[in-house]
């Protein structure tokens, strides 16, 4: 576990009628990387989260978080990781500085300067009720909560979901900061996609509950490709190898979806005699979009 703050083996959760949200998941976050854990609403992310935070029970397969057993040492784990839920709930009644002050108890590790530092560097009111708090400055303050007692592993569960466009990216602005003058171990969960590639290091793509792929951005952007073929007279009908995903035609053109892009691939589409080729790069939205079927981000 020395070089993973996250190892999951097998990961499981069945709910009713056995239906599994999460299905024998094996992940590893690298410790000191910026993971984004990307999959569309429903897909397994926010389950495998609160399993991870000791706040839902596995029904197979093993997980650890920084070493850690989240089923036997779920207070020990919380105090070393600090976590923003979905829609995090906090106490309205209570004032930011009171919600402070009411948090930083609970753990050992609280840095009062560095809340501070945070409370002005987010522009958070403190006389301001959490009841009359926007969604940004909410979440914001949750963010807060996280940090300030300096974990060794940040766990952001779709932080932004719900947010403008404006305010999420202030919102994200505000987690990139955090992430390079913290230098933290952060697992990133989100469905919109432009979001991840803004920050990752790594990236785990979920699809009902089943990881497709793991792996660091740049390595992944690399691998996957598109190649457009322009011939002549009619496509060939005899396209095909192990590394293609998808054939578009249109008229004398056809664009293929590659995984496990090298040369070679190349040289293998040189049999069918094209008039010209070119290999585009793929943005992230792309290759999800390309594993996991129709588009149901925003």
């Amino acid at each position: 576990m020395a070089d993973f703050v996250i190892e999951t083996e097998g990961l499981t959760k069945k709910y009713i009628h056995n239906k599994e949200a999460v299905s024998s998941l094996d992940l590893k976050v690298p410790k000191g990387s910026v993971y984004v854990f990307i999959g569309r609403n429903g897909a397994g992310k926010t389950t495998t989260i609160r399993i991870l935070m000791g706040l839902l029970q596995k029904t197979d397969g093993k997980a650890e978080v920084l070493g850690m057993n989240p089923d036997k040492d779920p207070v020990p784990i919380k105090k070393r990781v600090g976590y923003v839920a979905d829609n995090q709930k906090m106490y309205d009644w209570m004032t930011v500085e009171e919600t402070i002050n009411f948090c930083s108890p609970f753990y050992p590790t609280w840095n009062n300067a560095l809340s501070e530092d945070l409370l002005k560097r987010f522009e958070l009111p403190r006389t301001a009720k959490v009841k009359d708090l926007s969604r940004g400055m909410n979440g914001k303050l949750a963010l807060l909560l996280a940090l300030a007692h300096q974990p060794e592993l940040l766990i952001l569960d779709d932080p932004t979901s719900g947010l403008d466009p404006v305010v999420r990216r202030e919102f994200l602005q505000g987690i990139i900061e955090v992430i390079h003058q913290e230098a933290k171990t952060v697992f990133f969960s989100t469905h919109i996609i432009t979001e991840a590639e803004q920050i990752a290091d790594y990236v785990g793509i979920i699809e009902e509950g089943k990881l497709m792929l793991s792996q660091p951005l740049d390595k992944l952007k690399d691998s996957m490709k598109q190649i457009r073929l322009i011939f002549e007279d009619k496509i060939p009908n005899t396209i095909s190898f192990p590394e293609l995903l998808k054939k578009e035609m249109l008229g004398h053109e056809v664009v293929l979806t590659v995984k496990d892009y090298t040369p070679d691939v190349l040289k293998k589409l040189d049999e069918f005699n094209p008039k010209s080729t070119e290999v585009l790069d793929f943005t992230l939205e792309d290759i999800f979009v390309s594993l996991v079927g129709k588009e149901k981000t925003t």
